[in-house]
């Protein structure tokens, strides 16, 4: 049987099936709708969908819909500090599939928001063993939950309620400062090195302070929850607006930070291997620190750790509780649409020596917020071509660019943690400035010999030339646009911003 998997209706859709242990597809509705971050699986998704798939919504439903957030108890407060905040404008389409998923004419299974966050680290862990493994999801919201901690069967041993939640408030300050919520979260992340922490210490007190939640008293603790997040909210505006953007990112990552090692810590008593997942997931500056603590005897954090990803991990778990396997075959994150094609990495470096940039898009796609070597814009590190890719990606200039690099050559130029998903960051031990963000730190993409992208090829034949093992490496799109999908998509993004793109 294969077994079918999709998340939608909040933000970041995806879909993705299994079958024999094996991923078939995993792919973003974004890259086919052109919406970034799409709340909705587009028809030509659905139509994937055979009748004869096991098909597994990534939440339960019933539950949301029982929460407080559905019942009006928050009128009294200010909607744009939480259901504006959290929810994408709503569409035809996604009216549609809302009426599709209430009437459950289109799944036979479901499973938490958590757990399939959970299901999507879990079940893809590179190591054999499962009883000595933890399960840790940090996220904005679930149905009910913020935080939670699973044993290797998936059995709840900790969690935080909402409101009490991480991702809520990094989000309340990303829209307090003018940026876009459930999308420019990594932007704060990148501008906190700029700037100092003036409020995130005093701010860790408060959010200590919050009411601890009664489950005898659900609905009443819950609005006391809300009352102090709500006046916490307005806390963060005040500060922002006394404060400078770059030190109200820096306030935000330190208080994130403080409390993803403290759940870290609290995750290690339940086992010595660490599963990580969620939006969460994505601060690298706190997963070093996860890293750095040394106190797990190996890490995996979900490559696809967004909602997208959990379409993987619903998928996941209904193929693993019908077969009794504990994992799913991962190889890589190439699990996306193909582009079929065999470019010539000679071709494409001599272009890039000549030029300093170009686009690559072939293979499947990446699943997974990274692009990492099908649907990338790679540049010359020798030059200072950062404000060059920045205005071609319409984006800020003090936003970093991360440097993809043959994994024989880490230790050399870096110093710290790396993998193959840009998960981590390590400090640099060069002087290429335009892979080094401005606290001297990079965003590391380990290039392996297996890695199924022709970038190794094309980072080889770059050493070869120039004896330099790394290229700038960034995501084949625009600011506020999803990564290109299709060949005829590269081909339109070739057209309209001038830089060839190699297919």
């Amino acid at each position: 049987m294969r077994y079918c998997g999709y998340s939608e209706l909040f933000h970041d859709a995806g879909l993705a099936f299994v079958e024999d242990g094996e991923i078939e597809l995993a792919v973003h509705a974004e890259r086919f709708s052109g919406m970034k971050f799409d709340h909705s699986l587009t028809q030509e998704m659905f139509d994937m969908i055979r009748d004869d798939d096991h098909v597994t919504f990534y939440e339960d439903h019933d539950i949301r819909n029982k929460s407080i957030y559905h019942k009006g108890a928050l009128s009294e407060f200010d909607h744009d500090v939480w259901i504006d905040a959290m929810f994408r404008p709503v569409t035809n389409r996604h009216l549609q599939n809302l009426n599709n998923i209430s009437s459950g004419l289109v799944y036979d299974d479901c499973i938490t928001h958590h757990q399939s966050h959970a299901a999507a680290a879990y079940y893809t862990r590179p190591w054999e063993s499962s009883e000595d493994t933890v399960i840790l999801t940090i996220d904005g919201m679930g149905e009910a939950q913020s935080v939670c901690i699973y044993d290797h069967n998936l059995k709840l041993l900790d969690h935080w309620n909402n409101p009490k939640s991480i991702g809520i408030y990094y989000t309340q300050t990303v829209k307090s400062t003018g940026y876009r919520t459930m999308q420019d979260e990594y932007v704060i992340m990148g501008l906190s090195a700029y700037g100092n922490n003036e409020w995130g210490d005093e701010f860790i007190k408060k959010f200590d302070a919050l009411p601890p939640y009664d489950p005898d008293e659900p609905d009443i603790t819950t609005r006391m929850m809300h009352e102090s997040m709500h006046q916490h909210c307005i806390w963060i505006h005040e500060q922002i607006k006394k404060s400078s953007h770059e030190d109200s990112a820096a306030s935000i990552q330190k208080f994130a930070e403080h409390f993803i090692i403290d759940r870290v810590i609290e995750a290690r008593k339940y086992g010595k291997k660490l599963c990580y997942g969620g939006g969460v997931a994505q601060n690298v500056v706190a997963n070093s620190m996860i890293k750095e603590l040394g106190i797990f005897d190996d890490i995996w954090i979900a490559p696809s750790p967004t909602d997208a990803g959990s379409a993987l991990g619903a998928a996941a778990h209904s193929y693993c509780k019908a077969t009794g396997n504990t994992r799913i075959n991962w190889n890589n994150s190439f699990l996306g649409t193909e582009i079929e094609g065999d470019p010539n990495p000679k071709a494409i470096v001599e272009y890039l020596l000549e030029h300093k940039v170009c686009g690559l898009a072939t293979g499947k796609a990446e699943y997974g917020p990274r692009a990492l070597g099908n649907r990338s814009l790679i540049a010359d590190v020798r030059y200072d071509v950062k404000d060059t890719v920045n205005e071609i990606k319409r984006r800020q200039k003090f936003r970093p660019f991360a440097p993809a690099i043959m994994e024989e050559f880490v230790d050399e130029y870096f110093d710290g943690p790396t993998n193959e998903y840009m998960q981590y960051q390590a400090k640099a031990l060069h002087d290429y400035k335009s892979v080094t963000h401005v606290d001297g730190t990079a965003r590391v993409q380990v290039v392996k010999k297996d890695c199924g992208t022709v970038l190794r090829s094309v980072l080889e034949e770059y050493y070869e030339k120039t004896g330099v093992p790394m290229l700038l490496n960034t995501s084949l799109n625009i600011r506020g646009k999803p990564m290109v999908n299709t060949r005829n998509d590269a081909r339109r993004w070739q057209a309209k911003y001038g830089v060839k793109v190699f297919s």
